[in-house]
């Protein structure tokens, strides 16, 4: 296995060094589709459902995203994404509101 790049959290002022990854979340959607199925990765528990694209990075198709919180109480929560767009596949780093977490985890 080979590494391409590593990421460099210090320009996204994100604690990688006390940081852990609690879910994998995977959103499915057909080609600008305003609903995705969105499959929930977490404690060991798969959940699944049709929701909103809103927190789906993707403008228009799939995407994976692995969450990734910093340790501390009220730690910034990042994820880190693989994006399927227009043909390419991109890896972004997005930033976490409380409303995505609230919505996307409030039955896991």
């Amino acid at each position: 296995m080979t590494k391409l790049k590593e990421l460099n959290y210090e320009n996204i002022d994100f604690e990688e060094n006390s940081s852990q990854q609690f879910a994998t979340v995977l959103f499915d959607r057909g080609e600008d589709q305003e609903e995705a199925k969105i499959t929930i990765i977490k404690n060991g528990k798969i959940n699944k459902f049709t929701g909103d694209n809103k927190y789906n990075p993707s403008a228009r198709r799939h995407s994976s995203c692995v969450y990734v919180k910093e340790e501390w109480e009220d730690g910034k929560t990042i994820k880190i994404c693989t994006i399927q767009h227009k043909g390419n596949t991109l890896i972004e780093v997005h930033s976490v509101s409380n409303d995505e977490l609230n919505y996307l985890f409030k039955n896991t």
